[in-house]
């Protein structure tokens, strides 16, 4: 296995946490190439598979730091900015006149997030998830559950949920990433499935 496989985003890019867009972009460019199919640096070193697998790992560290947004986000959830700190701007040109300091614009406000009615069931769910517009892939690309077990928790199939530790968690993720508050959501659906007969 090789190293590119484990590590942080930065790590996987070989950058430093301070790298400019234009660093990241060098980085990632010089990545596919060394991990690409014609490669001879590693040729001995991966079979196809693992350096698909590099590849991907490659891609994917590459669409959260090109995004100043994801990155700052990244950033904060892995320890390199604290919670709370501002977005970092952008480079000015430099050249031209000096343009003039004016306070950033405060950030989007995110709306709150939404409570159901009770009942809290697979079907509620799902109905609010389909008027956001929001499809099962989505969610299981932004937390790593797979659509399998989110569309069990749709179609409350009880009998082949995790344990409950793990549904919590899934239910969160799940609430987070549809608008819904996560703590009220996972409960309500989980009172109905510690009221629901096993089958």
């Amino acid at each position: 296995m090789v190293a590119v496989l484990v590590g942080n985003h930065y790590e996987v890019l070989g950058i430093d946490a301070r790298a400019t867009p234009d660093q990241v972009e060098r980085a990632y460019r010089f990545c596919l190439e060394m991990y690409g199919d014609a490669s001879v640096a590693i040729y001995s070193l991966l079979d196809p598979e693992e350096q698909r697998r590099a590849r991907s790992r490659v891609q994917e560290a590459y669409e959260v730091l090109r995004d100043p947004f994801r990155r700052h986000d990244y950033d904060v959830s892995q320890g390199f900015a604290r919670p709370g700190a501002p977005m970092p701007s952008l480079p000015r040109p430099a050249a031209g006149p000096v343009p003039v300091r004016v306070a950033p614009p405060p950030p989007p406000r995110l709306p709150a997030p939404q409570v159901l009615e009770p009942p809290v069931d697979g079907a509620a769910l799902r109905r609010f998830r389909e008027g956001r517009g929001i499809s099962l892939k989505e969610i299981a690309a932004r937390s790593k559950i797979g659509v399998r077990y989110l569309e069990y928790i749709e179609g409350d199939r009880h009998a082949l949920l995790p344990a409950p530790v793990y549904l919590r968690g899934f239910l969160q993720e799940y609430a987070r990433a549809t608008g819904l508050e996560p703590q009220r959501t996972a409960e309500a659906y989980m009172s109905r499935v510690r009221r629901a007969p096993e089958t």
